[in-house]
C-alpha cells in the first residue's frame, strides 16, 4: 500500500463528512488501511465512516442507512468481507460492496460477484486506484437511480393511461343515458306528428328534468372532487345536528330500498352529537356510503346505519350483506373510477343491483371526511358484506 503516515482514523468515525456528501464506509481490522482508504477520498467530498470488523458494519449501516458505498476488506476476525457482503445485500440491497484483500484467489474473486459485490480489489491499494472504483461505482449508483426513477415514471403514466381510458369509457356511458333521453323526449316534445296530452308533455317534462339533473350531479362530483383533493374547495360550515341529518337521509332512501326489496334500519344513539360542519358535503358523503350499500347489495338484503360516539369523534357506520369486497380491491376502493364490477358490463343505475356509475362515490366520500379533519376506513367479507365507518370530530 502508499506509505502515508498521519493521524489515525477512528473507528466508527466520520472524518472528512461534510453536509450532503456521498456516504462511504470503510471496514478493515488494519487501522492502516482504513486511514489510507480515508486520505484517498476525502477530498472528493465523500463522507467517510469506518469500522474495524463486520459486526461493527452492520451495527454502524443500521444508524446510517443512507451510506452508498461499502468498502471491505476479505479477511476479518468475527466476520469476514464475504459474510459482511450476504448481510448488506440481505439487509440493504441498495448499498454497493466492493472488497478488496491481499490474499485474492480466484474462487474468493468469483464468490464475491456472485454474492453481489460490485468489484474486487487488491492490495496493496494506490490512492488513486481507490478513488477511480469508487467513482465507477458512483456513476453506476447515480444511473441506477435515474432507470429507477424513468421506471417509476413510466409506471406512473401507465397508471394514468388506464385511469384516463376507464374515464373515457365510463364517462362516455354516464353521460350517454341521459343525453339519450334528451334527445329522445326532446324530439318527442318538437314532433310534428305526434299530438301530446297535457300530461305526455308532464311527463317528457320529468324525463328531461331528471336526466338534466343526472348530467348536472357528473358534472358536480367531478368538480367537487377535484376541488377537495387539491384543497381548493371552501367549506360552508355551521353547527349541524348528525343525527337528525341522518334520519333525513334514511328517509330519503326508502323509496329505493322498497324497490328492491331490503330492510334499511338507522341506529342511531348519539344524541345531540354536534359537528362544525358542512351540511351539504356530508349529506354527499353519507348518500354515498348508503347509495353504495343499496347497490351492492342483493333484493331482500339488509342496510344498517349506524351513529355512535367513541371519545371526541362520532362514527357513522354503513353496514350491508351485500357481495363483499375481495381483499385484493379492499386498498383499491377509494380510488378514482375504481369499479368493484367488470366496466365492459358497466350499468348506469345508481341503485340498481350491481349498478355502476362514474366510481367516483367512495373517492368523494373519503375527500370529505378528510376535508373534515376525519378519516374513513373499511371492513368485508366476501359474499357476506362490508362495513364503512366514517370518523368525525365533534364541536369542541
Amino acid at each position: 500500500m502508499d506509505a502515508l503516515v498521519a493521524p489515525p482514523l477512528s473507528v466508527n468515525s466520520n472524518h472528512g463528512a461534510r453536509h450532503g456528501a456521498a456516504k462511504i464506509l470503510i471496514v478493515d481490522d488494519e487501522r492502516v488501511v482504513r486511514h489510507v482508504c480515508q486520505l484517498s477520498l476525502e477530498q472528493d467530498n465523500y463522507a467517510i465512516f469506518a469500522a474495524e470488523n463486520g459486526i461493527k458494519a452492520m451495527e454502524l449501516l443500521r444508524s446510517e442507512p443512507e451510506v452508498a458505498i461499502v468498502l471491505s476488506d476479505l479477511k476479518m476476525p468475527g466476520m469476514n468481507g464475504l459474510e459482511l457482503l450476504h448481510a448488506i445485500k440481505r439487509d440493504f440491497p441498495h448499498i454497493e460492496v466492493i472488497i478488496m484483500t491481499g490474499f485474492a484467489t480466484i474462487e474468493n474473486a468469483i464468490e464475491a460477484m456472485k454474492l453481489g459485490a460490485y468489484d474486487f480489489l487488491l492490495k496493496p491499494l494506490k490512492a488513486e486506484q481507490i478513488r477511480l472504483v469508487i467513482n465507477k461505482c458512483r456513476e453506476k449508483i447515480s444511473l441506477s437511480r435515474e432507470n429507477l426513477a424513468l421506471k417509476r415514471a413510466n409506471e406512473t403514466l401507465r397508471e394514468l393511461q388506464i385511469a384516463k381510458d376507464k374515464f373515457i369509457a365510463i364517462t362516455s356511458h354516464e353521460l350517454r343515458t341521459p343525453v339519450s333521453h334528451l334527445r329522445g323526449y326532446l324530439a318527442i316534445l318538437n314532433g310534428e306528428d305526434h299530438k301530446l296530452s297535457p300530461e305526455e308533455k308532464n311527463d317528457c317534462m320529468r324525463v328531461i328534468n331528471a336526466a338534466v339533473l343526472d348530467l348536472e350531479q357528473i358534472v358536480t362530483d367531478m368538480v367537487d372532487l377535484m376541488a377537495l383533493e387539491q384543497g381548493t374547495f371552501s367549506l360552508r360550515r355551521e353547527d349541524l345536528n348528525i343525527k337528525e341529518l341522518l334520519e333525513g337521509i334514511v328517509q330519503e332512501f326508502r323509496l329505493a330500498v322498497q324497490e328492491r326489496r331490503q330492510t334499511m334500519t338507522p341506529h342511531l344513539d348519539c344524541d345531540g352529537c354536534m359537528l362544525y360542519a358542512d351540511r351539504l358535503q356530508i349529506k354527499i358523503m353519507v348518500s354515498e356510503l348508503i347509495q353504495n350499500a343499496v347497490k351492492f347489495t342483493p333484493d331482500y338484503g339488509r342496510i344498517d346505519v349506524f351513529l355512535s360516539q367513541e371519545g371526541d369523534f362520532c362514527v357513522i357506520a354503513v353496514r350491508d350483506t351485500g357481495v363483499g369486497i375481495r381483499p385484493e380491491d379492499l386498498g383499491k376502493i377509494f380510488e378514482k373510477f375504481y369499479e368493484l364490477q367488470d366496466s365492459d358490463h358497466h350499468s348506469s343505475s345508481k341503485t340498481g343491483f350491481m349498478g355502476g356509475g362514474l366510481g367516483l362515490g367512495l373517492s368523494l366520500a373519503r375527500a370529505i371526511a378528510e376535508a373534515h379533519d376525519g378519516g374513513i376506513k373499511v371492513s368485508s367479507e366476501l359474499n357476506r358484506g362490508s362495513t364503512f365507518q366514517v370518523y368525525l370530530p365533534l364541536k369542541g
